[in-house]
């Protein structure tokens, strides 16, 4: 099922309370690139909570889970990975490295949609990008990284990369989350 046909709500882990959404403030060096990211798994929040802390370089006890509300995705130029493969593969590690040649190909995209390669899936990535399953790009290496990633255990997530999608968005309240661990 389309991650982006059936969820209108959906949840954002921060810091800090975000009313206004700046894609200015966004690293680039993610998944999908630059955007504002979000889930329709709030379990999956939750458990960014640390690390978005972390990122935030604030000493705090306390994060925050947002929640937006999204009435429809029409009008938007959308792209979702409806399975975990090589061309996703491809994008995160296009992105994660900065490699222009890779993110041309998605860059053209109000939103993407997909699996999460989470923490938990760094260090595959690198290996992969390294060449520790073979050569990069090959069906091998490919099929080895992917199934390290269990991507049948990974959460979902939406970028929204551009304004006219950013402005789709509603802030309908947060919840705070205490920093475990």
């Amino acid at each position: 099922m389309s991650i982006l046909s059936s969820e209108t709500i959906l949840y954002h882990t921060s810091y800090t309370i975000i009313d206004c959404i700046d894609l200015s403030k966004c690293k680039s060096l993610n998944d999908f690139g630059r955007g504002f990211y979000l889930t329709t798994a709030k379990e999956q929040a939750i458990r960014f909570v640390n690390a978005a802390i972390r990122k935030g370089g604030r000493d705090v006890s306390h994060g925050y889970i947002l929640a937006y509300e999204i009435n429809n995705y029409g009008g938007l130029s959308a792209f979702e990975f409806e399975a975990t493969d090589a061309n996703w593969l491809h994008c995160i590690c296009g992105y994660r490295r900065g490699i222009a040649s890779v993110c041309k190909l998605w860059d053209g995209y109000d939103l993407i949609a997909g699996k999460v390669a989470n923490d938990d899936t760094n260090a595959t990535i690198t290996f992969y990008l390294n060449g520790a399953y073979g050569e990069v790009g090959s069906n091998e290496a490919v099929a080895a990284a992917l199934k390290q990633l269990r991507p049948e255990v990974l959460e979902n997530q939406i970028c929204m990369k551009t304004h006219p999608a950013i402005d789709r968005l509603q802030l309908i309240g947060y919840e705070t989350v205490e920093k475990y661990g």
